[in-house]
């Protein structure tokens, strides 16, 4: 059974698809996702306070424009991941900025995604619709 089929199995048992009944569900030993999951509660925990450390990181925003009277602050993130050898690390948005290597890799990344997210929704019409609006109104 294909990991899309199981999935499907466990949305129609329980008329919904979420992370806690997959966990839930994928818990038995027996189960065929049951080895696609760290049991050993050590490894998930410390994996568990990296994601958090991740949100930590991505939650810090840099205002580059106060607000007006006719528009809200304009913020960033405070540090972007960039792709390095080793696998992704946090450097400051002003490092960015300043480096051309380091502004060159976050732009590819910045391309990447977006292709992957017009590849997942271009066939939606209300997806391009939004997109149109949205650079329609940051034109504006």
């Amino acid at each position: 059974m294909s990991l899309r089929d199981e999935l499907q199995r466990i949305y129609d048992q329980h008329g919904q698809l979420t992370p806690a009944l997959v966990v839930t569900e994928a818990r038995d030993e027996g189960h065929p996702l049951h080895a696609r999951f760290e049991w050993d509660d050590g490894v998930a925990a410390e994996k568990y306070r990296q994601v958090q450390a991740q949100e930590l990181i991505r939650s810090v925003k840099v205002v580059y424009r106060e607000a007006t009277e006719k528009e809200a602050a304009r913020t960033v993130r405070g540090f972007h991941a960039v792709r390095r050898e080793t696998g992704h690390v946090y450097e400051p948005v002003e490092k960015v900025a300043e480096d051309q290597f380091t502004r060159s890799l976050v732009l590819r990344d910045m391309e990447r995604e977006w292709r992957a997210l017009h590849r997942r929704y271009a066939h939606f019409k209300e997806f391009v619709d939004m997109v149109r609006s949205d650079l329609g109104e940051q034109a504006a």
